[in-house]
């Protein structure tokens, strides 16, 4: 308790906004880090905007990275160093997991994750509803029934008002349409690209076609698929704790560090981290994973798990977490304001 207290003084020296402290139930502590670093080259027409939700990497930590001073400093042919290294929060041996806080998808067979995608989800007045769901049917060229409500959006945003788009390029569903258990959700395909990775649906799951398509052929229906939304999570390997802090989007609030300290203290972590690097990790929320452990690293760091499109997992533990009472809490969870098919 004298640590907790000390680290507390610590870290409210640099505490920022709203998300209340107070008591949370024990987080999952996770137990695999997934992704990697790579080099990416600017192709013409990219953005900031688009390399970041493709490799599902803060624009702050890309700019950081690679000492860019703005949005319009790309050039054709440049040199990035990009990141799609994150804490996958691993439901158990099968089965489907949705992470809104980062825009991913992990697919696990046999305890093992054998693919991630990058996906959009419901922007924040539209919020893609965390919850246990299982696929429950499969379309090939859906036709999309526009519901009311976005209707009413047209409407209200002088659009031409339409209440069915037919299989085609102008159908936002794309080529597949794969149903949840939640009525009026699920994952599919998409007409706009550039919104992967990003908060731009008004609640389903949109993949690149390459993605829906491999899900729709290689999926089966009864498949569990957890959506979670944790903008903050903890993982341990080999002795070292690790933190992976998010600006809250569907609140608009960045993380409190008093509201960290209760998670991490309720993770039972408290004596394992370091004040200075958790308020360095809370502070910058980079969305990626930092090590927070007390003592320096003495060798390598965590196990991570090199993912690729369609490609089978390396390594990993069979665990699919510790700590593990339960669904996680503390940390805030979106609620959709109305169903929606798109």
């Amino acid at each position: 308790m004298r640590r907790r207290i000390v680290l507390f003084l610590a870290l409210t020296l640099v505490a920022t906004t709203a998300w209340p402290a107070g008591k949370v139930a024990r987080p999952r502590v996770y137990d695999l880090i997934a992704g990697g670093e790579q080099d990416y080259t600017v192709a013409p027409g990219d953005n900031l905007w688009a390399i970041t939700g493709r490799f599902t990497m803060s624009r702050a930590l890309l700019q950081t990275w690679n000492e860019l001073p703005d949005v319009d400093a790309l050039r054709p042919g440049m040199h990035l160093r990009v990141s799609n290294r994150h804490i996958a929060p691993r439901r158990g041996s099968d089965g489907i997991v949705i992470d809104i806080a980062v825009r991913t998808l992990y697919w696990f067979q046999k305890d093992a994750l054998r693919a991630r995608f990058p996906i959009g989800v419901g922007r924040a007045d539209w919020a893609t509803p965390p919850g246990h769901y299982r696929i429950v049917g499969r379309r090939q060229d859906p036709v999309w029934h526009v519901p009311p409500s976005i209707q009413a959006e047209m409407r209200a945003q002088g659009e031409k008002v339409v209440r069915d788009v037919p299989p085609g390029p102008d159908n936002p569903l794309g080529k597949y349409w794969i149903q949840l258990s939640a009525p009026g959700y699920g994952l599919h395909g998409t007409n706009a690209p550039a919104s992967i990775g990003k908060y731009a649906s008004h609640g389903c799951m949109r993949l690149l076609p390459e993605h829906v398509e491999f899900l729709y052929r290689e999926g089966r229906d009864g498949t569990p698929v957890d959506i979670v939304y944790e903008p903050v999570k903890l993982a341990r390997d080999a002795g070292r704790v690790y933190l992976e802090v998010h600006r809250d989007v569907l609140s608009g609030k960045r993380s409190e560090l008093p509201a960290v300290l209760d998670f991490i203290e309720a993770a039972g972590l408290t004596e394992a981290v370091d004040a200075t690097r958790v308020a360095d990790a809370v502070a910058r929320a980079w969305g990626t994973p930092e090590d927070v452990s007390l003592e320096p690293p003495a060798g390598p760091s965590a196990r991570v798990v090199p993912v690729s499109d369609r490609s089978e997992a390396v390594g990993g533990t069979t665990a699919a977490a510790t700590n593990d009472p339960g669904p996680a809490s503390g940390v805030p969870s979106g609620t959709p304001r109305r169903p929606s098919l798109r």
